[in-house]
């Protein structure tokens, strides 16, 4: 088990400045989870949070900021139930992390959550905390069905902040810091890496080709330029690089006119070297973006209103090897130690016809630049109808989401030599690569945009001890890709209907009639029902004035919705005709044209459905503690598949995708806050803890008949891995001859030796089995801890996840690999000295067809706890602040990532799949905030 404390050390302090007149010393017992009163973002509306009773978690903005992230999905951690966010590239601007609603639900392509950012489909990555309301997670049938074939994999509402009745208040904030590594590759040094690539090629039956010389020069470093030992990430990385974060808004208003208004700059540079700074033809790593907001409320008569919002973001990226950093740390981690020196000696940089230079490649080769912009407009108008009957309303709002992003690359090539002495002492010079003049590319480029029209009628209204709430909304988008020749559109008519009893009895329906473009004619549409039922029970006359259940509520819901993004090709339903190659004729051999018919149609296709269950319910118990529980059961079928299963191979054709997968997926949600409600000025704390299980089965994969039931798909979870079960190394001659004989190459001692799953005394692809887990947990745990005292506050966030596995493999775990490097853990290797405690099997200087085969040795737990932030501050309202209109002022620190705990000795897990890449990376920042 290894123990990683990620807190390092502070080189500087940089000074933030934040000028807030929102900070103030607010209790933290008044976030309590459930609030009668408290408005519920809804799909396309808001309830009274005691009115819900559907499975909805919700974020506020303010607690998304105590992570000091460049992408606003980084923040989310642990922070909504039911929400599974994985993290893989983290390379500045690049982070696009994985989000999952209630675990996965489907084997199909699509398993994101539809994401809404103010009622219309839009990305939110680029958005800040700061102008974030809330962030809602849409989970069961009853919240979705109103999203129709788009509703399956949940829904992720965001609410961007908007204008208030209040004076005008002015904030300006200043952050900043630093990140760093978090995990880096442990790759051993010349001396060692000689050492074992000796042992390695004896292994193969090979000379050694290090003498005593050569390793006594690699070990004393007396010998820089022909028996170098460079570790490559020291020259091509820093140790810290900065990151800065600057936001303006203000916000206030009147009867008439409500505002809100956000200027945004963030920076966070790359731990690349600064190339740029030392030569003209490169370019520093760095990512920027400029966000804007303005949302603005207007009266425009006394029964008609209209909402304006206008934001975007213009981000700018710089890199100097390519659109991104990956090739460049997969030459990090293949060069060896002791290749090739940085530079010769005389200046030139070191290379071979095998290997180009890291460090030249960044200095030389060019710059590669971006710039995207993202705009979101959206006009809204709202006619009250009271003049009809009191509650009635009519709204329209049309949207207008755009995306471009244009790259600009100058690219070159550099010479580079390797160097070797002749009989007569002299540096004998081998020049690889041509240098070359920077060639301009400005012909890539991305682009999407959408545009949405809705417009709805809204009753709300009391009669007595009845509460009537209705909803009918109809909807219009379309989407277009650049590659797309079609865009996808989609119409919808939806409804959601509540009525309540005396505040303690609801019952809901709601409704989409949907229809998507993908889909042949009889199959367009289709219609998406749920209902849900709530009861308060503490309302009931035999809970009243109950000192212990302050509240409690009981909900259920039951309900069909789809998921139209199913994979495959377009337009499913028509035959296609390709031209895959040509054929040839005549004697002359002289070739034709040809027609082939590509895979069947299928006249029938649609998107995949599911059941949802949910029953959960809400209470607060003794004034202090707070909870939310959900159990459910989420039935997923007609989900595409190939149907191996019903048509043979040898049927003489591609197969037509079919709609006959089937998936279960089952799971709890649980949430508890505990608060203590001090007197003004005592010791303040709250902690509040959540859970989330889901595990999902494969009910029907349509999949080939299996020679071995164990190698069946069906049954498993989606994603499982299979793989050869690794039961140790052979431990000499006689151990070999006594088992199974293993097909991938010859064993020897030391080599990996495998379980035979079907007793035919081979293993092959054949004892391929279920091994381990996926990659993403089946339980997630979040604790957030908070305290005040006299000003003083501390706020953490603990993430813990279990049931997933981490695969070991690539340049980073496997020695020598494509002449590659030798990582630390092969340290650990076995010889016949080391025959009993060996974690390593025996070095080869070859890739090893029968060690580096996908097996359960190399898989590892992926369980972690993290400390994803830690907030540390002081809040001052002293009366000398207001002499010079500041009302409040507050001083912190704060870090995101800090620590690790978990079971992989080196790296990350949730980034050690390969292990080459950006590493993952902790932050620390500092600050002040001001507020008048």
């Amino acid at each position: 088990m290894g123990l990683k404390y990620y807190m390092g050390t502070c080189c500087g302090l940089l000074l933030i400045l934040n000028f807030s007149s929102t900070v103030k010393a607010q209790g933290y017992y008044q976030d309590s989870l459930i609030k009668r009163t408290q408005m519920q973002s809804i799909g396309y509306d808001t309830q009274p949070a005691w009115k819900v009773t559907s499975a909805i978690s919700t974020v506020k903005g303010d607690k998304l900021q105590k992570s000091f992230t460049s992408n606003l999905a980084t923040t989310l951690y642990a922070r909504l139930p039911g929400l599974t966010v994985s993290q893989q590239n983290t390379e500045p601007g690049l982070e696009s992390p994985t989000l999952l609603g209630r675990g996965t639900g489907t084997f199909g392509t699509g398993r994101k959550p539809l994401i809404m950012v103010d009622g219309f489909e839009s990305n939110f990555e680029q958005l800040v905390p700061a102008e974030i309301e809330t962030i809602s997670l849409l989970k069961d049938a009853a919240a979705t069905a109103i999203y129709g074939s788009r509703g399956a994999n949940g829904v992720l509402l965001v609410t961007s902040k908007r204008g208030k009745k209040q004076p005008l208040s002015v904030n300006f904030s200043a952050q900043g810091g630093f990140n760093e590594a978090a995990s880096l590759p442990e790759f051993l040094n010349a001396y060692d890496y000689a050492k074992l690539n000796n042992e390695a090629r004896v292994n193969d039956g090979k000379a050694p080709v290090y003498t005593a010389d050569d390793l006594a020069a690699y070990q004393s470093g007396s010998d820089p330029y022909f028996h170098p030992n460079v570790n490559w990430y020291n020259e091509a990385l820093r140790k810290r690089s900065p990151i800065a974060n600057y936001n303006l808004n203000f916000s206030g208003g009147d009867n008439s006119v409500r505002y809100f208004g956000l200027l945004n700059i963030i920076s966070n540079n790359s731990l690349l070297r600064k190339s740029g700074d030392m030569l003209e033809n490169s370019s520093a790593s760095n990512y920027k973006r400029y966000n804007f907001r303005t949302n603005v409320d207007v009266n425009l008569t006394k029964s008609l209103t209209g909402s304006l919002t206008l934001a975007g973001s213009v981000e700018d990226k710089t890199n100097p090897v390519g659109n991104n950093t990956l090739s460049l740390f997969q030459s990090l981690a293949t060069i060896a130690p002791n290749a090739f020196p940085v530079r010769n000696p005389n200046g030139s940089y070191g290379g071979s016809s095998l290997r180009s230079n890291p460090l030249g490649d960044m200095l030389e080769n060019g710059s590669y630049s971006s710039n995207g912009r993202t705009l979101q407009t959206t006009l809204r108008l709202t006619e009250n109808l009271d003049v009809i009957t009191k509650g009635l309303s009519l709204s329209g709002g049309i949207s207008f989401n755009n995306f471009f992003k244009n790259y600009s690359i100058k690219s070159r090539q550099h010479e580079r030599f390797s160097i070797v002495k002749n009989t007569a002492g002299d540096t004998v010079y081998t020049k690889y690569g041509q240098q070359t003049s920077l060639v301009g590319d400005e012909s890539q480029s991305d682009q999407w945009r959408n545009f949405a029209i809705q417009g709805s009628i809204n009753y709300n209204h009391t009669f007595d001890v009845h509460q009537v709430d209705a909803m009918v909304i109809v909807n219009s988008d379309s989407y277009t890709i650049k590659g797309e020749e079609h865009p996808f559109k989609h119409i919808a008519l939806g409804g959601r209907f509540t009525y309540s009893n005396n505040e303690k009895y609801i019952g809901e329906f709601s409704f989409s009639y949907m229809g998507s473009e993908n889909f042949p004619k009889a199959n367009q549409f289709g219609f998406f029902p749920a209902v849900s039922l709530g009861w308060v029970t503490s309302a009931e006359n035999f809970l009243k004035g109950n000192s212990t259940i302050n509240y409690l509520k009981l909900k259920g819901s039951y309900g069909l919705v789809g998921n139209d993004n199913i994979g495959g090709d377009r337009f499913m339903f028509d035959q296609i005709y390709r031209y895959p190659a040509a054929y040839f004729f005549g004697t002359a051999n002289t070739s034709s044209s040809s027609l082939e018919e590509g895979r069947l149609a299928n006249p029938n296709i649609t998107w995949e459905k599911d059941k949802k269950l949910n029953i959960g319910l809400e209470a607060t118990l003794f004034n202090r503690l707070d909870l939310s529980f959900d159990v459910f059961r989420n039935n997923r079928y007609d989900i595409l598949v190939t149907p191996r299963g019903t048509l043979p191979g040898f049927f003489g054709m591609d197969l037509p995708f079919l709609n006959q997968g089937k998936v279960e997926n089952k799971g709890f949600e649980l949430m508890l806050r505990y608060n203590n409600k001090p007197a003004p000025g005592e010791f303040e704390y709250f902690i509040e803890a959540s859970a989330w299980y889901a595990k999902n089965k494969i009910v029907n994969l349509s999949e080939e008949i299996q020679q071995y039931g164990y190698q069946s798909r069906t049954g498993k979870a989606i994603d499982q891995p299979f793989g050869l079960e690794a039961v140790g190394f052979f431990k000499d001659a006689a151990d070999i001859t006594a088992s199974p004989r293993q097909v991938f190459t010859t064993v020897v001692p030391g080599d990996i030796k495998y379980k035979d799953q079907n007793g035919d005394g081979v293993i092959d692809v054949s004892d391929n089995v279920a091994i381990g887990n996926t990659t993403q947990p089946e339980l997630t745990i979040g604790v957030n801890p908070g305290f005040r005292y006299k000003g003083f506050d501390l706020e953490m966030l603990f993430q813990g996840v279990i049931g997933r596995s981490s695969y070991l493999s690539g340049l980073g775990y496997f020695a020598f690999q494509n002449n590659g490097k030798i990582s630390a853990i092969a340290e650990g290797r076995w010889t016949p000295e080391t025959a009993q405690s060996a974690t390593y099997p025996r070095l080869s200087a070859q890739d090893n067809a029968n060690n580096f085969v996908y097996s359960s040795f190399w898989q590892n737990k992926g369980d972690f706890i993290k400390l994803r932030s830690l907030e540390l501050g002081y809040t001052c309202t002293h009366e000398y602040l207001k002499k010079v209109k500041i009302n409040s002022a507050r001083v912190f620190a704060n870090g995101t990532n800090l620590f690790s705990w978990d079971k992989l000795e080196y790296g990350d897990p949730e980034t050690a799949q390969g292990y080459v890449g950006y590493p993952s990376i902790r932050t620390v920042s500092f600050g002040v905030k001001l507020g008048f």
